[in-house]
């Protein structure tokens, strides 16, 4: 009896919280029914999906523990729900002006989306809070705020990372092709070889494989690093790792379309989908990162488990 009485609080709670994902779902099921269709036609975005799994697989990692004493705070909780429908309601009006369909790709997010995500994830986390409080938010914040990568990157913001890993991209190229020894010409983006000529375009930048590497450096810090300054060690890593990736494909597809068949900037199966191998490589020199950051991170707690047991 004394179980049954323990249950029923969590489990009324848990049907409340239900409750308001559900009520959330029906007033944004508009950018909701949106973003699920870019996702399935913008490869950019095809993680998305995935991102709500991820963040329940994490919470059921720790389990009850973080209901555990909770005491929702529906004052707090609402007033970050009712901040959401606000910032929802300034993409509502402001729709025509940030809907850039005139100007990209039908398949592509627009800020418009990104404003209501971003009320869509603060109604979930002001959900959380009403129902649970804000120790339970503490113990989950990670895996709440994870939903971060539900909503779609600002198109400023989203260019900028581009055009960065466009131009390192190339610098990375040009000194990659100097190590193999090929004879080229450079001009600014252009590389000029002996039978073809290559521009390293947008499409080069890598940013569908940054962004998941990147949610892949947040998610293994957390889950394998203790300390903040070596999980942002490790997420910032990105950036080189992908430029060294972008390099390494640039060359493969350059050199082989200049010596052996220009077929393959064009129609070959590893300039379409030749990320999969290359994204490889990145793992490959993410992982020995993670290995020697947690390794420090080891070494660090026990020299100070010793030096704390020396003084005492």
């Amino acid at each position: 009896m004394a179980l049954k009485n323990q249950l029923m609080p969590e489990m009324r709670s848990h049907l409340y919280f239900a409750g308001l994902l559900l009520l959330g779902a029906a007033v944004y099921v508009s950018p909701i029914g949106s973003l699920g269709k870019i996702a399935f036609q913008n490869e950019t975005y095809s993680h998305i999906p995935l991102i709500p799994l991820v963040s329940l697989v994490l919470l059921a990692i720790q389990g009850k523990s973080i209901f555990t004493g909770s005491v929702g705070k529906p004052a707090s909780g609402f007033a970050v729900c009712a901040g959401g429908l606000c910032l929802y309601a300034i993409a509502i009006v402001l729709g025509d002006h940030l809907d850039p369909q005139t100007l990209r790709n039908q398949d592509a997010p627009n800020d418009y989306l990104t404003l209501c995500m971003a009320a869509a994830v603060a109604w979930i986390i002001g959900s959380f809070i009403a129902v649970y409080g804000t120790q339970a938010f503490k113990k989950a914040r990670f895996e709440l705020l994870f939903l971060v990568f539900t909503i779609p990157i600002p198109m400023i913001l989203q260019d900028g990372i581009v055009t960065l890993l466009q131009h390192a991209s190339a610098e990375a190229s040009d000194i990659v092709f100097k190590l193999s020894g090929v004879s080229y010409h450079r001009s600014g983006l252009v590389f000029e070889f002996s039978n073809v000529a290559v521009q390293v375009a947008e499409q080069c930048s890598g940013i569908r494989s940054s962004l998941s590497l990147f949610i892949l450096s947040i998610v293994t810090g957390y889950l394998f690093l203790r300390t903040l300054s070596r999980r942002l060690i490790l997420a910032f890593a990105v950036l080189p790792i992908t430029v060294v990736k972008n390099a390494l494909r640039i060359m493969t597809i350059t050199l082989l379309a200049n010596q052996v068949d220009e077929r393959f900037l064009t129609n070959h199966w590893i300039h379409r989908s030749g990320g999969i191998p290359f994204f490889a490589v990145a793992l490959m020199l993410l992982i020995p990162l993670v290995w020697m950051l947690r390794k420090n991170e080891a070494r660090k707690a026990t020299g100070a488990g010793l030096a704390s047991n020396s003084t005492n």
